[in-house]
């Protein structure tokens, strides 16, 4: 099967360049790209919903083409993928989808809020005012204990997975326990969508943000940390994840255990893999669109959600933005030129900013006053 598909590319003497010279709106080029890519790179067997959405994609792409002469192509190519869905034995890799990150994208939060908000099945929301917060499930994801005195509920009785989520603004921090045993520490300014009780054979979240994960073991069913750049499947260990979608780089630092990072590359080449190991920090920076990789004693980066910040020849830059999401406060750096300065040293949290700065005044030459809610350092 996987021959004669090769075969009518081969025939028809198709190449990539051909398709991108093709006169045909950006979409439908595209789509035909993307179609092209699938028959070259055979690797693993569809879900229902990827032959469902190949097969739709073929279709558009066949009458949007329709009267030039690549309709033919297209229409033999997808009489034989039509077969493939229906049960043949010929797989092709196609691109992840997931509906989780589609939810997390479609979410509009306000950047400017000051309260944690936790948002559960018909769009119901609960307010937290606690600057840390302590969420917990019970194992059926309908019962939630917020604190040592709130308890909630929430319907679950629809089949389709029900995704709650939990904003934590600039100031705020939060714990939660998931349904499954899972335990999450997000720092100020994170996100984090997740069903309410995963389903029979995958474990899926989306974090924009930071966060701690300590993920209950289950060799069945894997957990997957989703976010803009790339994706960590584990089955059970204690990493740190930094993956705001405001922010160019985006990294992960592992304590316990192994996790795998997944990357796609482009929708229609296979992803990037890199499996990481205790005491490994990989930064992804899509300037070069590589994993870079480097070790690093782990407890620095997780040390945030016990109270302190460590940092080791960090850009004052760096821990300025750091510092103000923490603290929700504005910092305008008035020295540009400061904003490279290197810092080492361990910040206690639980100090008040005025009181953090001071510690990084007596290794880093600066002054600064405040202003209202804004912080200018000289």
């Amino acid at each position: 099967m996987k021959k004669k598909v090769e075969d009518i590319l081969v025939e028809e003497e198709i190449t990539a360049k051909k398709i991108r010279e093709t006169d045909a709106s950006p979409k439908v080029l595209n789509a035909a790209a993307q179609l092209y890519a699938y028959l070259r790179i055979p690797r693993h067997s569809w879900s229902v919903w990827e032959k469902k959405q190949l097969k739709s994609q073929i279709q558009s792409s066949i009458e949007t083409i329709a009267r030039r002469r690549i309709r033919r192509i297209w229409l033999a190519a997808a009489s034989v993928l039509v077969f493939v869905a229906s049960g043949g034995i010929w797989y092709i890799q196609l691109t992840r989808h997931s509906n989780i990150a589609e939810f997390a994208n479609s979410i509009h939060e306000n950047k400017n809020d000051t309260i944690t908000r936790l948002v559960l099945s018909e769009s119901r929301e609960v307010e937290i005012s606690e600057v840390e917060s302590d969420i917990l499930y019970d194992t059926k994801g309908e019962q939630i204990a917020i604190g040592a005195s709130k308890k909630i509920q929430q319907k679950l009785e629809t089949v389709e997975p029900i995704y709650n989520t939990l904003t934590v603004p600039y100031g705020k921090r939060a714990k939660i326990t998931l349904s499954e045993g899972t335990m999450v520490w997000l720092n100020s300014g994170s996100k984090m969508v997740y069903p309410a009780v995963f389903a029979a054979n995958m474990r899926e979240v989306y974090i924009d943000g930071e966060a701690i994960f300590n993920v209950s073991k289950d060799t069945e069913k894997p957990f997957v940390v989703k976010s803009h750049q790339f994706d960590i499947e584990v089955i059970g260990t204690v990493f740190n994840i930094n993956a705001y979608s405001n922010d160019k780089i985006s990294s992960a630092v592992l304590e316990q255990g192994v996790i795998k990072l997944i990357r796609q590359t482009k929708v229609y080449l296979p992803a990037e893999n890199m499996i990481m190991s205790p005491g490994e920090m990989v930064t992804y920076n899509p300037k070069d669109e590589k994993f870079q990789i480097q070790k690093v004693d782990p407890s620095d980066y997780l040390s945030w959600h016990y109270g302190y910040y460590v940092f080791r020849s960090e850009t004052l830059g760096n821990i300025l933005k750091r510092l103000s999401r923490y603290y929700n406060v504005e910092i305008d750096l008035k020295n540009k030129e400061l904003a490279l300065v290197t810092f080492s040293g361990s910040l206690d949290l639980k100090n008040s900013p005025e009181e953090v700065l001071n510690t990084i005044k007596k290794t880093v030459s600066l002054n600064f006053n405040k202003e209202g809610q804004i912080i200018n350092i000289y």
